[in-house]
């Protein structure tokens, strides 16, 4: 087992080694030893992330609209998508595993005429995709879902 120490330096729970050293490449740990890793991030405000995201949708998967009870990043980790809010949507663990590391924009096109909540998620996934750039974009929904 590898020891995981947060950002303060406190102990958490012990990983396995994939699981270290994907942090690590990952750039979210760093090695402070042979068995030791940092995280470089707080793991616990993921989970207030998580929270608020499936409250701001209402516990309501955007692809389905079935319950939510995961959160589906629409820029995945795996591509570099953070763990913010804004890239995260509500989404029934069914929807989530068929997705994977897809981008969510791919999806939507595939799935269009199924999505109950088409404007809602195409939204997010404009404001998510386009919001590291701080400025406000003059996209109309039609035209991006249309392309």
């Amino acid at each position: 087992m590898i020891t995981v120490l947060n950002v303060d330096g406190q102990n958490l729970t012990p990983c396995l080694p994939h699981r270290a050293e994907r942090e690590v490449n990952r750039a979210r740990a760093v090695w402070i030893d042979e068995r030791t890793i940092q995280l470089l991030y707080n793991p616990f405000v993921f989970q207030q992330y998580r929270k608020a995201a499936l409250k701001r949708d209402h516990y309501t998967c955007l692809w389905c609209g079935l319950p939510a009870s995961t959160v589906d990043h629409i820029v995945p980790s795996s591509k570099g998508g953070s763990d913010h809010p804004r890239n995260l949507l509500a989404a029934c663990s069914d929807c989530n595993s068929k997705r994977g590391n897809r981008s969510a924009y791919a999806c939507l096109k595939e799935k269009f005429l199924s999505v109950p909540n088409v404007m809602k998620l195409g939204y997010r996934i404009i404001k998510a995709t386009y919001s590291h750039t701080g400025k406000v974009l003059g996209l109309r929904m039609k035209a991006f879902i249309l392309r």
